[in-house]
């Protein structure tokens, strides 16, 4: 009796944390490739010019951003879910038509203007690979055209957050590499590391 009684306690608990780590995963896709979309290209290019010129000397600046930009962001997902419309038609009704199609023509520019700095990004990643850069554009727009015809949200999620577990389980490679007393320095002719 006593034993059936640990088992289905702890059948149960193993139910529930299931049941509550699919729905926090279920909240969090969306977040995660919100969070995804500094990894690119632009950014870190951004990160990497900033890390050599100025070291750890901007961190504090971070720091100081880290509570700001998390208020923007839930201040943003509440106005949503409150007022059940997007940030288009919010200030739209909210600060009359001059303000709304400045704030569309702006975001549009700056989309664009993104994915031009992705674009440059996919040419010079595949590059490495030896892959002409017209060979990577016209693989990258077809990619793009299959995503947007084909409208499907979740399997698009799925994939950028496998991108995402590669990304962190490779940024974690690197970053353990000096640890470890081998070199993250490429081979010669290799784009990996001399420890993979």
């Amino acid at each position: 009796m006593f034993t059936m009684d640990i088992g289905s306690t702890f059948f149960y608990k193993y139910r529930r944390f299931i049941k509550t780590l699919k729905i926090y995963l279920l909240l969090a896709g969306p977040g995660l490739i919100v969070m995804l979309a500094d990894n690119d290209a632009g950014g870190i290019t951004t990160y990497a010019v900033t890390g050599a010129k100025y070291g750890y000397g901007l961190i504090w600046f971070l720091l100081l951003l880290l509570p700001i930009a998390y208020v923007v962001q839930e201040m943003t997902v509440r106005l949503g879910a409150v007022t059940k419309r997007g940030h288009a038609e919010a200030i739209f009704d909210a600060f009359g038509s001059f303000w709304g199609w400045f704030s569309f023509i702006d975001l549009a520019l700056v989309n664009w203007l993104t994915l031009i700095t992705e674009f440059i990004g996919m040419t010079a990643a595949l590059s490495i690979f030896g892959v002409p850069p017209a060979v990577t554009i016209v693989i990258v727009s077809i990619v793009m055209m299959l995503m947007v015809l084909q409208g499907k949200y979740w399997t698009w999620e799925k994939i950028a957050i496998l991108f995402a577990a590669l990304n962190v389980i490779h940024s974690g490679c690197l970053s353990c590499a000096p640890f470890r007393g081998r070199s993250a320095e490429s081979r010669p002719g290799s784009p990996f590391p001399r420890w993979i």
